[in-house]
């Protein structure tokens, strides 16, 4: 009975989050003025839809405003598409306020609106420079490394008091006697030293198709780091910025110059790389099944000239997943955080015009 029960949270996991992963819901208000008519102002059914697609729009607007700055300035690029078919990006419609006011000759409507994210996705993805490029034949390469890692060691050093006595003394002394004032006076300061953290790497390959479906589906021409290394006159190696992200949080900067001149060997402008730091598992209380959340980072570098530039930067992005065993949940949370680092330095990228 445990083992079905087990089997049936996780089904409904794994298509519960899918669905949330493809809609959305936000709330979208609009006011339409009217003007009066020989019967008098009244609302007609073109107003009224008038107001609703308005209302339409508010709820796309402030579920890419709650998404970010810069998921927000990807809907300037679809606002015309989404005005011209909205029903193809929104699902539902539900109406949940009507006010008409005739003494003012306006009509104001509250809706909740179901998105269908993955329609506004592939849209932003098409509207981005490389989608254009793509759809016109030519496709920017790209490659990426993301490590996975988990805390190793802890190393936390305690704080160094330093002390300062100064001791002065006044006085006056004469054959009968003498007369002396002493004061002490005291000081210091506290040094504090920051954790020293250490990283167990583990292998997590079954990543590599999140990051390439998101990267992909947006128009680049995804390399994998593998065999991209041999083109890169011995420059660009995995296992040296696995060493680095191993005990420190970025790219030493010999390896980052390394990286971006194999780069302009292999003649591949663009690489995304980053963390994906693994938390100790937990259970959570609403399913008792185990929960593992994961902190995601990543840069994206420019080595398209002769001085590279970080072109996107994110994180640390939270993730968390679910699972019957804390393997099951690990993967579960890797694979959301690296979909989600993915998508917010695509988004980025989309801004800048990256092709």
């Amino acid at each position: 009975m445990q083992m079905i029960r087990s089997l049936l949270i996780a089904f409904l996991m794994l298509f519960g989050a899918q669905a949330l992963a493809a809609t959305a819901t936000a709330k979208g208000q609009a006011t339409v003025k009217y003007e009066s008519s020989l019967f008098g102002k009244k609302v007609t059914p073109e107003v009224r839809a008038q107001a609703v697609l308005q209302a339409q729009l508010k709820a796309i607007d402030k579920y890419y405003a709650e998404a970010g700055d810069s998921q927000s300035q990807n809907l300037d690029a679809i606002r015309e598409k989404v005005k011209a078919d909205p029903d193809r990006y929104i699902l539902e419609t539900a109406i949940l306020n009507e006010d008409d006011r005739p003494d003012m000759g306006q009509f104001t409507v509250t809706i909740r609106a179901t998105l269908n994210v993955s329609q506004l996705n592939n849209a932003v993805k098409a509207s981005s420079a490389a989608g254009q490029a793509a759809n016109g034949g030519q496709k920017s390469k790209l490659t990426f490394i993301f490590v996975s890692r988990q805390t190793d060691s802890s190393q936390r050093f305690d704080d160094r008091e330093y002390q300062a006595v100064e001791l002065k003394a006044q006085g006056k002394a004469s054959r009968s006697g003498g007369q002396y004032r002493e004061s002490v006076e005291t000081g210091g300061s506290t040094t504090r030293k920051a954790t020293k953290k250490t990283y167990a790497i583990f292998p997590s390959n079954y990543l590599k198709s999140v990051f390439n479906g998101v990267f992909a589906g947006a128009g680049f021409k995804v390399v994998d780091a593998a065999y991209l290394e041999p083109y890169t006159k011995g420059l660009l190696k995995i296992k040296n910025v696995e060493a680095d992200f191993k005990s420190g949080n970025d790219l030493q900067p010999q390896t980052e110059r390394n990286v971006a001149a194999g780069l302009q060997n292999a003649k591949v402008p663009y690489i995304a790389y980053g963390t994906l730091d693994v938390r100790l598992a937990d259970t959570d209380p609403a399913t008792g099944m185990f929960r593992v959340s994961v902190a995601a980072t990543g840069k994206l570098l420019d080595a398209s000239d002769a001085i590279p530039e970080t072109k996107a930067e994110v994180g640390p992005i939270q993730a968390a997943g679910l699972g019957p065993t804390e393997e099951e949940a690990q993967v579960n949370a890797l694979k959301k955080a690296a979909e989600d680092v993915a998508r917010e330095l695509l988004s980025q990228m989309t801004n800048a015009g990256i092709k």
